[in-house]
């Protein structure tokens, strides 16, 4: 428990400083570190015999997009379509793993094809990282804590999500949403969680977070809602490939808290899933 408690003080305390002091070329080092670190988890996930292939696919996909559309220039010279369609593809692998999610475990052939998981885990990883990156350089210009402020009211929300989720489920949950998946979420959990994020989003809009995000309030909201939906998927799709891998924790990178992966599971669909339903509701996707 010690180790454990330890870890997330330093865990918050590196990301708090991520977020606010380090500038963007910074950033995205640290972002492509988390990248990279995921990658690396990711291999023993999706049937790899080892870890080294699926980090060299990732990398070579990560630099043809930066060699597209240079994120260095977001903070100069806006976000370019082809970034915002690089986030909203994330988007395909959320709602394809629905129906994986609901056949689990009678159906697992597609865990076969490592060409499809690799398709699949690329769009878990670049999308996230192409959105962080694209939230990090929010207003850049004019506030330098602009866009961390957003990065970390995303999150933020997910965390209140969760939270609301473990009690409400603790002291609610009646009803099992995927127990062959994670036996331990609830609909009563679910529901807990998305008025706890609604609670914080409120609260995180009061303290100017959301930023140019909170300009039209009908849409940050319902982003806001769908994002959490989601951001259950993300944590959902992690743990069935982690049991067709038959492995507790996708790496040990976090004394007392598993890997990169378990950290960020709930982020990887969250981050492209809010900034899509901004864009999409804002009519700036098309």
């Amino acid at each position: 428990m010690l180790t454990r408690i330890i870890t997330a003080v330093v865990l918050i305390a590196a990301v708090l400083a991520w977020l606010f002091k380090a500038n963007f070329e910074i950033f995205s080092m640290g972002a492509l570190f988390i990248y990279a670190v995921s990658a690396y988890e990711m291999g023993t996930l999706l049937g790899y015999k080892s870890r080294i292939p699926f980090i060299i696919v990732a990398i070579v996909v990560a630099s043809i997009a930066f060699f597209v559309a240079n994120p260095g220039l977001y903070i100069v010279e806006g976000i370019p379509k082809f970034s915002q369609y690089v986030v909203a593809s994330g988007l395909i692998v959320w709602f394809v793993s629905i129906p994986l999610l609901l056949k689990f475990p009678k159906d697992t052939a597609w865990h076969q094809n490592v060409v499809l998981n690799t398709v699949i885990a690329i769009l878990m990883l670049l999308p996230f990282l192409e959105g962080i990156l694209i939230l990090r350089s929010s207003d850049y210009a004019i506030d330098y804590n602009a866009g961390a402020c957003l990065v970390l009211a995303v999150m933020a929300l997910v965390w209140c999500a969760d939270s609301g989720a473990y009690f409400a489920g603790r002291f609610l949950g009646k009803h099992k949403m995927l127990p062959n998946v994670s036996p331990k979420k609830t609909v009563e959990g679910l529901a807990g969680g998305i008025i706890t994020a609604l609670i914080g989003l409120y609260i995180f809009d009061k303290l100017g977070w959301f930023g140019q995000y909170s300009q039209k309030q009908w849409v940050l909201v319902i982003a806001a809602v769908i994002t959490i939906i989601f951001s259950v998927i993300g944590d959902l799709v992690e743990s069935m490939f982690k049991r067709l891998a038959g492995i507790k924790d996708s790496g040990k990178i976090f004394p007392g808290h598993g890997g990169m992966l378990d950290r960020i599971d709930s982020q990887l669909a969250a981050v492209p899933v809010f900034l899509t339903m901004v864009w999409l509701f804002s009519g700036e996707l098309f």
